[in-house]
């Protein structure tokens, strides 16, 4: 403990907090007030040559220049000899007497026994003693004010929200996720979805599935277990490969050379002016790439569904009735699911080419 410490005792937390960032102190933050005290002041004391010119620590370092005061030393106060002795004579009132020489000696020898016997011993000088120091108490800091506490929660905030920002921007997750968001913003992307989710319910209602078991490997010390599998042997009957040959033809097939021929997008970049911005070429290319008009692919689609398995179309007995109502039962909502997919997809088409006009 120096001279100083003190003063730092004296000093809020706050004021000891901008004393600590002032000299670079480190581990601070979770100190309390008395812990913050006895660290800044081995730290200042430590780093004497290198922070005594900060005026905010002037009165630091002259503090801690003074020499250290001693404890104040209490003395008892001497006791007093006392004065019955021989050298001292007691004073006494007699009155004069006319008495024989011989009687006056004898009364001087009574008087001064008793005296003599009276009298105590001289007490000791009692040495100087030095009164120890009181040994310091250390009470609980009191808690900090709240402005203290708002700063101190605000920094683990900031902390906090640094880290997991840098540990986000690091794994990359950023740059996948508008990656994904820029691929699943499109009609294309949204109307793929909608083919393969009916793909996997076509496929799962005409696909048996077979338990597998697994049996025991004593070596391995492994038990059985049981496994759903789909069996492939049912692909070599004609009752697999129907209604997924129907499905194919009128959710695939016929609505894409449908919207092939009937590209609408194709005449209106023919009919433009001869004029063209750079949008605009990048638009037509976009438009020359595309295989047809999704408009015109999700129109084509739900009027097929309509026609096949609404009415009950067999394009001519190439399909039984037992293949359209599996496809229709198979898929999720039968034949308003499929009107309802193409409806969302048209709708999305009309929106895309209003924002791209």
């Amino acid at each position: 403990m120096s001279a100083a410490l003190p003063y730092l005792r004296a000093l809020r937390k706050s004021d000891l907090v901008t004393l600590a960032e002032l000299s670079d102190m480190k581990d601070f933050a979770d100190m309390k007030k008395t812990e913050l005290e006895a660290a800044l002041d081995t730290h200042l004391s430590q780093n004497k040559t290198r922070l005594s010119h900060e005026a905010k620590l002037s009165d630091y370092y002259e503090r801690l220049a003074r020499p250290p005061r001693g404890s104040p030393i209490k003395k008892e106060p001497k006791a007093e000899m006392s004065s019955f002795d021989g050298s001292t004579p007691v004073k006494r009132s007699t009155r004069r007497r006319s008495v024989k020489p011989k009687e006056e000696v004898e009364a001087t020898d009574d008087s001064d026994a008793p005296t003599d016997k009276s009298s105590p011993a001289p007490e000791p000088d009692l040495a100087a003693t030095q009164t120890p120091a009181r040994p310091t108490i250390k009470f609980p800091s009191l808690p900090p004010s709240p402005a203290v506490v708002t700063d101190a929660i605000d920094r683990q905030t900031t902390r906090v929200r640094k880290s997991v920002s840098e540990a986000w921007d690091q794994s990359g997750m950023t740059e996948r996720t508008h990656s994904l968001r820029s691929l699943l913003s499109s009609v294309s992307t949204i109307q793929t979805l909608v083919l393969v989710l009916e793909l996997f319910s076509v496929v799962k209602a005409i696909m048996p599935w077979r338990k597998f078991t697994i049996p025991a490997i004593e070596s391995l010390n492994t038990s059985s277990c049981t496994h759903n599998i789909p069996d492939l042997f049912n692909t070599f009957h004609p009752a697999f490969w129907s209604p997924l040959m129907l499905w194919t033809t009128t959710s695939v097939v016929l609505p894409s050379v449908i919207a092939y021929f009937f590209d609408i997008n194709l005449k209106m970049s023919q009919s433009g002016t001869h004029v063209t911005t750079r949008r605009a070429a990048a638009a037509a290319a976009d438009k020359a790439k595309a295989c047809g008009d999704p408009l015109v692919f999700n129109v084509a689609k739900a009027l097929i569904a309509t026609i096949v398995y609404g009415s009950g179309f067999t394009f001519w007995n190439l399909f039984n009735n037992s293949s359209v109502m599996k496809v229709v039962d198979s898929v999720p909502g039968g034949l308003q699911g499929l009107l309802t997919s193409s409806a969302i997809c048209t709708l999305g088409s009309l929106y895309e080419a209003i924002l791209r006009k």
